[in-house]
């Protein structure tokens, strides 16, 4: 296993109310990432925790799953309500609704 150094990339679709954000994070758990909205900045960190070493009886040739933590930090052109903002799991998407007034809230992983 190696050190998890960054995440993957992001993908952000603008609608008329709010954006997806598009986060694929392979081998986080729900409760292990973050998402920060400040602004129009936003912020999403993950830690992926090591699996137990199993044993087995042959050997390992190429191991390329990761462990750590990582995070990741964008702009919008636009400022996101963080009082509004409710974010499911679901498929690796996140809804960010427009702002009408601001704020800093740290949001939980639903």
């Amino acid at each position: 296993m190696t050190a998890l150094t960054r995440l993957d990339p992001i993908d952000v679709t603008e609608k008329d109310k709010d954006d997806d954000v598009r986060a694929e994070i392979p081998g986080a758990k729900k409760e292990d990432i973050r998402v920060k909205v400040n602004g129009n900045f936003v912020s999403v960190s993950a830690e992926i925790r090591k699996d137990k070493e199993e044993k087995s009886a042959g050997r390992v040739v190429l191991k390329e799953t990761c462990y750590g933590s990582a995070s990741r930090g964008f702009s919008l052109a636009h400022e996101i309500d963080a009082k509004a903002v409710v974010t499911k799991l679901e498929d690796g998407v996140l809804k960010l609704p427009k702002r009408e007034d601001g704020g800093v809230k740290a949001i939980e992983i639903q």
